[in-house]
């Protein structure tokens, strides 16, 4: 009997007779999992960091979308945390754990950003005054101007009287600019509009900042405007180490420092005919930049640029919605070594044009994940809410404090936040969350269930939406609700209605909490490893080691690629064992051409993880011609 071990610990010992597969390579699809460390485990939740944008007694309503997540740094060399919705800037404060907006007091009236496209994201860089005060300067294709944040409001930066050491380019006067960063000493804005004309391949830049103001001169010495020699559009940047990179829709194009302070930059081709439509998929992690284009995903390293995507070639194709590919936006999770890029499926049933799904590539594993997850933004923070244990107590902000059962925060960090390398996540309706950091996705308290045909629930703001799988716990009075998995049918911010007749429940008095279901697959390649030497495959028994607190994991089991399956097994850890992992055994008995493996985990409270699976076979009969 030969055993082959998918995943498992990797030792410098090899055991006799086990033949070991990468799980990178054995599983073709996983939806709301990853592997990681040689592990296959269901994703972790996210949770709601700081309040809803524009909600809590601010200056305005607010409440859209999350255009962008920005770390500024200070000169005293602490960060700030910054989030853009389309109408407002804000600032979090960690001591409230709230996010405060930001007033405008230009000297030219502001009522807000302006922003109407879901795809028009803002970009935003640090780049301190003439005289080393902070500052952060906004720009986005969808704005009316170029802003900046001095630490006290928002103004308009080629506005006179709100930055007087303004000076415009000799083409023209500045608008605005799809993308700004801070790169060489200087200012630079890509496809800037001057004196009405948008520069679709251009970069203009500033002079060095120094304390006459030349950071803010764009007619001075050292400062002009660049162009990539080609008619493509450019599609977003990165930084890269020394240079910086420009994608295009067919190629990529590098800016390098010289030596010269006359003519700062050069312009280089990277040889190519691949490129970059989505403007903020950009992202630089690990010597390279990876972007989606509607030919696939890209990488470069700023010699070659190359396709990256070779397990799933046509997923940009026939997954992401073309028409809508500029809505996609990319990330990056460094706890988990997960590149994010949140898109709308092109199968999406929204209403509203906006993401549904995250694409995530782990690249250490090699390894690919869908995510059913609805965000339209993602940054980093080491910002956080911090408070000693004897400060926690249930408040109307974090209600799930005042119970030992949540599921919202671990119950031993909540709060302990500051100093932790933080993902963090934009939606469209003005929150706030932090990835990966929790076991359930959308999560809020209940005031009241009705009695009817559908339970109406009434409850925290919280996005839910149609189609969301959900389960109540803890409902005091109407207790037959517990524990029951649901559709959503209707929901508002505030309330959600139910696939459940709960008429003749007893009626509901208190407490409840409403989570939303992290549905977790993992499908393995068709397995037969005689298929070479023209024969079946006989399988005497399957083992999968589980974390003992993952609870029941569901293994369907198909034969020979058939739609129906063979069999269907739920694997449970007991309950009594005092190890952290344990082995539990499958029984198969059957000579297959292919067998596949579908492992499915539905949970609001856990996450599973199989750290190993085991497969008893031998050859079986040769195949017939």
């Amino acid at each position: 009997m030969d055993i082959h071990e998918i995943t498992g610990f990797r030792t410098g010992v090899e055991r006799s007779g086990v033949n070991f597969l990468e799980p990178a390579d054995a599983f073709q699809n996983i939806k709301n999992g990853y592997i990681y460390r040689q592990e296959l485990q269901s994703r972790k939740g996210f949770t709601q960091f700081g309040n809803r944008l524009g909600t809590q007694q601010q200056e305005s309503a607010d409440g859209t979308r999350v255009m962008g997540i920005f770390e500024n740094t200070l000169p005293d060399s602490t960060i700030e945390l910054l989030v853009c919705t389309k109408k407002f800037l804000y600032s979090y404060d960690n001591t409230t754990n709230t996010f405060d907006q930001i007033p405008f007091n230009s000297a030219a009236p502001i009522v807000d950003f302006g922003i109407t496209n879901n795809e028009d994201y803002v970009s935003g860089t640090t780049y301190l005054t003439k005289a080393g005060a902070q500052r952060f300067i906004l720009t986005g294709k969808g704005m009316s101007d170029v802003y900046f944040y001095d630490g006290i409001q928002v103004k308009r930066f080629t506005n006179a009287a709100d930055n007087p050491d303004y000076q415009a380019f000799a083409g023209g006067a500045l608008t605005k600019a799809t993308n700004v960063v801070w790169f060489g000493e200087r200012l630079n804005f890509l496809i800037p509009v001057i004196a009405g004309t948008t520069y679709y391949q251009g970069m203009l830049y500033s002079g060095i900042r120094d304390s006459s103001g030349n950071g803010d001169k764009f007619n001075v010495s050292g400062s002009g405007l660049l162009s990539a020699d080609t008619y493509e559009i450019m599609k977003g940047f990165s930084i890269l180490g020394n240079i910086l990179i420009l994608s295009f829709q067919r190629s990529s194009w590098t800016i390098e420092k010289t030596n010269d302070a006359f003519n700062p930059y050069i312009v280089r081709k990277i040889p190519s005919v691949l490129g970059t439509d989505a403007t903020f998929s950009n992202v630089a992690w690990n010597a390279e930049i990876k972007s989606i284009g509607k030919t696939g995903l890209v990488t470069t390293d700023g010699r070659t640029l190359l396709r990256f995507d070779d397990k799933i070639p046509y997923l940009t194709r026939d997954q992401i919605d073309q028409e809508q590919i500029e809505l996609t936006y990319g990330g990056f999770d460094r706890a988990d070594s997960q590149f994010l890029f949140s898109y709308r499926d092109d199968l999406s049933n929204l209403v509203d044009i906006t993401q549904d799904k995250v694409l995530v590539y782990n690249y250490e594993e090699s390894s690919w994940a869908i995510n059913d997850q609805r965000f339209s933004v993602f940054g980093q923070s080491l910002d956080g809410f911090q408070l000693a244990w004897n400060e926690i107590e249930a408040s109307d902000d974090h209600l799930s404090w005042g119970r030992m059962d949540t599921t919202e925060e671990i119950w031993n960090k909540i709060g302990i936040e500051r100093e932790t390398q933080k993902t963090l996540a934009g939606d469209n309706e003005g929150f706030i969350y932090q990835i990966n950091v929790d076991y359930d996705d959308y999560f809020a308290s209940i005031s009241d269930i009705t009695q009817a045909a559908n339970a109406v629930l009434t409850i925290d703001e919280t996005p839910f939406q149609v189609g969301d799988k959900v389960v109540i716990e803890n409902a005091e009075g109407m207790t037959e609700i517990n524990d029951i998995t649901a559709n959503v049918i209707a929901a508002t911010l505030t309330s959600v209605t139910l696939d459940i007749d709960s008429s003749r429940y007893e009626a509901y008095t208190s407490n409840g909490t409403i989570s939303k279901v992290i549905d977790f697959e993992a499908e393995l390649v068709p397995f037969n490893p005689y298929r070479a030497e023209g024969r079946k495959c006989f399988i005497s028994h399957i083992e999968f080691l589980l974390n003992s607190a993952s609870g029941p994991l569901d293994v369907d089991v198909y034969m020979d690629e058939e739609q129906s399956k063979f069999k269907t097994v739920t694997l449970t850890p007991s309950a009594s064992t005092t190890k952290a992992r344990e082995w539990i055994n499958m029984s198969v008995n059957q000579e297959v051409t292919f067998m596949t493996l579908v492992l499915r985990r539905e949970s609001v409270s856990t996450q599973t993880i199989v750290s190993s699976i085991r497969i008893y076979s031998k050859p079986g009969s040769k195949e017939s011609n």
